[in-house]
């Protein structure tokens, strides 16, 4: 599937993400997901997440959105809901696999910045937590907002001015991707924009 997307990039301070960071909230629901303790991305987590906030002056929020005419004209007359939730799975699932390559290579230097991913891992298949053994690809290994507990629903609809929509009776009209670099340094929104375009 051909993905293309329409990028956005908001330029933050930590200090004012961290009024959208709410883990005692979100870890609800966390515990509810399928993913909770069986992935190395998500929770709970053995170190504490302030210490690598603090790490970080500036926090780049990149909204990646795929509008779903995009990605396939007869999508929108599917019969039902399970088929609507699978074909926005397939979509996200095609969208990350673009997008996370060129993140994670904007990661060059792991002591200057962070690079988050929207969503959980999908490096491997079957994840090595379940039978608690370390991760094989710790090198490709990066949290994303929402098991960081922060609102990313909220950051989506403030920062980028973008409502997260759902599949329910219909599909959405896109697909939107929250993504984030934290960096010790002011980066170059340009550059940025570049190495995800490209």
């Amino acid at each position: 599937m051909e993905i293309s997307f329409r990028h956005q990039i908001q330029e933050r301070t930590l200090s004012e993400l961290k009024l959208y960071f709410r883990p005692k909230e979100f870890i609800e629901y966390c515990r509810a997901c399928q993913y909770y303790n069986k992935i190395w991305t998500c929770p709970p987590y053995n170190f504490d997440l302030t210490e690598i906030l603090d790490r970080y002056q500036y926090a780049y929020i990149i909204g990646s959105k795929v509008y779903i005419d995009d990605a396939g004209a007869d999508l929108k007359k599917l019969p039902d809901h399970n088929d609507l939730v699978a074909v926005t799975n397939e979509i996200y699932i095609a969208a990350r696999a673009a997008l996370d390559a060129k993140l994670d290579a904007i990661a060059y230097d792991r002591k200057q910045m962070c690079v988050l991913l929207a969503g959980r891992c999908l490096e491997c298949d079957y994840c090595t937590r379940e039978k608690q053994l370390p991760c094989i690809h710790p090198e490709n290994m990066h949290l994303s907002l929402e098991s960081m507990g922060f609102d990313v629903a909220s950051i989506s609809e403030d920062i980028l001015g973008d409502k997260i929509l759902w599949a329910k009776e219909s599909l959405p009209e896109y697909i939107i991707l929250v993504s984030a670099i934290f960096s010790q340094e002011k980066l170059d929104i340009k550059d940025i924009y570049y190495s995800i375009e490209y």
